[in-house]
């Protein structure tokens, strides 16, 4: 702190204030002072740099002042009422936008049943057609010498309790992994994740319930697909889920937004607040 009035004190050592409030003041542009408390918090405490932000702070506050007031004095009496309504319009909107945002938060109920999202689902398939080819599968990349590859190699393909209970258990060898074959996802970027395919080459592997190796000199890669969505074809319903939640949600919004606007209209009648001459 006593750093940030030794630089100020440099700055404007050569000026005479006439009065108290004037004196704490580092600054001024015709009856408007800037004072320390306006910028000490956008001044660093040490550093060579100090002097500079400080003039260059106590400048830009400047710049605007004396702007304003050319402008004040240069803008036409149309320009300047133009501008005084654009800023009351300004000031209007995001007023009534901020209480209604609040007062549809308040009311909202965010959350969505699953059978609101089949049902919404259910009467809208056409409109939720993938662009993506889309899969569920699950691969380990692992040393090709590794003593469990024949083990590892049939609970990746067959995959029931033990095999997942197996395949957790030496997670520890894998290189890499993903065993969540319950998530759908891009095949382009699930086949980003082996070596040496392609995406021209990728679509050999779009096939239900396919496994194939892959193979280096060091390690080889065990994958499994187990379901496969088309491009164009209907998307999954749990691959979807999020956005008809979101959508679910945005429609709620938009019925309380109408019931809001019904509501106060309604209110100002009924306080006299509102009345339409006939």
């Amino acid at each position: 702190m006593k750093s940030i009035y030794l630089i100020i004190l440099l700055l404007i050592c050569s000026c005479d204030l006439p009065t108290n409030e004037e004196s704490n003041a580092v600054a001024r542009v015709g009856e408007d002072f800037l004072f320390v408390s306006d910028i000490e918090d956008q001044i660093g405490p040490n550093g060579s740099d100090s002097i500079q932000i400080t003039r260059r702070t106590i400048n830009e506050w400047a710049e605007e002042l004396l702007y304003l007031k050319k402008a004040e004095i240069n803008l036409s009496s149309r320009e300047k009422k133009g501008l005084e309504e654009l800023v009351s319009t300004y000031r209007n909107d995001l007023y009534v936008k901020t209480y209604k945002d609040k007062a549809i938060q308040s009311q909202l109920d965010s959350i969505v049943e699953k059978e609101e999202i089949e049902s919404y689902f259910e009467q809208n398939k056409l409109n939720f057609k993938t662009n993506k080819d889309l899969l569920r599968g699950r691969y380990v990349r692992v040393r090709n010498e590794n003593y469990n590859l024949r083990s590892i190699r049939k609970s990746i393909r067959r995959f029931n309790e033990d095999d997942k209970v197996f395949l957790d258990s030496i997670a520890l060898q894998f290189t890499t992994y993903s065993l969540n074959d319950s998530i759908w996802v891009q095949a382009s970027q699930f086949f980003n994740r082996l070596p040496s395919i392609s995406e021209r080459r990728y679509k050999y592997f779009l096939k239900n319930d396919t496994f194939f190796e892959l193979q280096d000199s060091l390690e080889v890669y065990l994958v499994v697909v187990e379901e496969v969505v088309l491009r164009n074809d209907l998307a999954p319903l749990d691959y979807v889920a999020p956005t008809l939640k979101q959508i679910l949600i945005n429609k709620r919004k938009l019925d309380l937004m109408r019931q809001l606007d019904r509501e106060i209209i309604e209110e100002g009648l009924r306080q006299n607040i509102y009345e339409v001459y006939e």
